[in-house]
């Protein structure tokens, strides 16, 4: 299904607000291979419908406690692709050093993928994300 939904349907369609239920359906399951599947669908459909719709979705699963490590890389690069499509998706202040947490992480996939989403947001707002360098380097 999500592949299709990727390939094949136009983000103008009228089946994308069916297909956002679905997806919020899927990204709220206890399954991680769900909810990996509709973050790569989110991902790779990538349109500003799909922004707004999951904005305020994606940070909290990146963040949270009992979300497991490859949801968590996943997440990253999810919001790293719909950073790119919505450059105000990610709110500052509150997302700052929950985000910058992440290179403690003990899964290098968390790691990398996070190090990946901080240098995106460092370029949009560089005095915000000075506290990660330390952890950095």
């Amino acid at each position: 299904g999500y592949l299709f939904i990727s390939v094949l349907v136009n983000t103008n369609s009228d089946l994308i607000k069916l297909i956002v239920q679905s997806i919020k359906n899927d990204l709220s399951s206890r399954n991680p291979i769900h909810v990996n599947l509709s973050l790569q669908c989110i991902a790779n459909i990538g349109s500003k419908e799909m922004a707004e719709a999951f904005g305020g979705d994606i940070p909290k699963l990146l963040v949270s406690g009992d979300t497991m490590d490859v949801v968590k890389q996943s997440a990253a690069l999810c919001l790293l692709r719909l950073l790119r499509t919505l450059s105000d998706i990610i709110p500052g202040g509150e997302w700052t050093s929950r985000i910058i947490h992440l290179l403690n992480d003990q899964h290098m996939g968390v790691v990398t993928a996070a190090t990946s989403l901080i240098e995106a947001l460092v370029k949009r707002n560089p005095d915000e994300y000075k506290t990660c360098v330390n952890l950095a380097v």
